[in-house]
């Protein structure tokens, strides 16, 4: 029997950097028996193919339109973030909408049913054959892994922060109050397709890993992989000083602290707690932190907040961006339904409010000014270790070159 042809893609683009989250319609491929399935990592149309499956972020919904339009509605089955939140913005542009998880797509795609379609969750596991594993990364922790490849698994279905401005909405108010722990005969059966690849690090995607009630027979079981493992902190409760030498003791690698920044912040001595057990036993400490830009003299109570946590945590590596709503939150509600088409590229992770390009520009480079110190500050260089991959400070003159222009 001939196959099908069916291409999967990812709305925006992952260009260098893919970030493949659920509910992502990428979790779940068509019978191999009837498809030959192929991850298109450019982005570009494929004329030929019998079925498009479209993962799609809310950031990526304008480039999604455009590619509908050249593609044809009526082969495209489209799933993710704003698919399950807004499938009535898909009206017209795919044949069928996954509202949530799709791992019943096999189901879908014989259905005779168009438009929104409600998914199952199963436990499926990822089928990564499909995806271009020597550039994908499934995480944005490209500056502390140089030239690594990392994967990952989940261990927790949902999401224990209600977060406004987070694409965790989904799992949240769909599975955060359920609480689904994956089983350790799923996650061991998950390691071993791991064991297919070369990798050398291993994310653990989820934030209520700490949850889980089996915990301890979860880190035995990731540690005997022998990668170095990352992870989000998830809550604070269980991270007791034996905790945090038990998870040194099992090859963790790094921890994910999480900061919301916005008017009012109050410093979190809980945080300050655990990260200062990370130091302690030699765990990495990963600063995400989302700055809520603002579009007058205000500007500054954030970039002084975040500068302050940075001498604080004293983190080994850093993400910072600008805060952005997502659908399903009430910020999504005040800013984002009363914005054009044309400026939703605006609110990837940039200032939201502000349609000024040299302001936007002046938030960029002030945020950018703000690594730049602290990658060349004593303080830094106190705790600064090579082995951790971490080869960020070492670009500190390209970082520059471009801020300078």
């Amino acid at each position: 029997m001939t196959r099908k042809r069916c291409y999967l893609y990812n709305f925006p683009r992952l260009k260098g950097e893919p970030r493949i989250k659920e509910p992502s319609i990428l979790y779940a491929v068509p019978d191999e028996k009837k498809w030959d399935c192929e991850f298109v990592f450019d982005g570009e149309p494929r004329a030929d193919g019998d079925l498009y499956l479209c993962s799609v972020f809310t950031c990526g919904y304008p480039d999604f339109l455009e590619f509908s339009k050249k593609i044809g509605a009526e082969r495209i089955i489209a799933g993710g973030y704003h698919p399950s939140l807004r499938p009535e913005d898909f009206a017209g542009s795919a044949a069928k909408t996954v509202v949530g998880f799709g791992n019943n797509i096999d189901e879908i795609i014989k259905s005779g049913r168009r438009g929104a379609i409600r998914g199952k969750f199963r436990y499926n596991h990822m089928d990564r054959s499909v995806f271009p594993l020597h550039e994908l990364k499934e995480a944005w922790y490209a500056e502390i892994f140089p030239r690594q490849k990392s994967l990952s698994i989940s261990a927790f279905m949902g999401c224990p922060f209600p977060c406004d401005f987070s694409d965790n909405c989904y799992n949240f108010s769909t599975y955060g109050s359920r609480k689904i722990f994956y089983p350790l005969s799923y996650i061991k059966e998950e390691l071993k397709l791991l064991g297919r690849y070369r990798y050398d690090y291993l994310f653990i995607r989820d934030e209520g890993f700490f949850l889980h009630p089996q915990f301890r027979e979860l880190v035995k079981l990731l540690s005997g992989t022998g990668k170095r493992i990352y992870s989000f902190l998830g809550p604070l409760g269980g991270l007791t000083e034996s905790a945090m030498k038990f998870l040194k003791d099992s090859n963790w690698f790094c921890l994910t602290f999480g900061f919301n920044i916005r008017e009012g912040y109050a410093e979190d001595r809980e945080l300050l707690r655990v990260a200062g057990l990370a130091h302690k036993y030699g765990i990495n400490a990963h600063l995400n932190i989302i700055v809520k830009g603002a579009e007058d003299r205000t500007s500054t109570y954030y970039l002084d907040t975040v500068a302050r946590l940075l001498f604080k945590y004293l983190p080994e590596s850093m993400e910072l961006y600008f805060w952005t709503p997502y659908p399903g939150t009430a910020s999504f509600a005040q800013y984002r339904d009363k914005l054009t088409m044309e400026k939703y590229r605006l609110l990837n992770d940039l200032n939201f409010k502000s349609d000024s390009l040299p302001l936007r520009n002046l938030h960029k480079k002030a945020l950018l000014s703000l690594q730049i110190n602290y990658y060349k500050s004593r303080e830094y260089a106190k705790i600064r270790n090579f082995s951790c991959g971490d080869s960020l400070n070492l670009q500190i003159n390209e970082l520059i070159s471009p801020a300078r222009k």
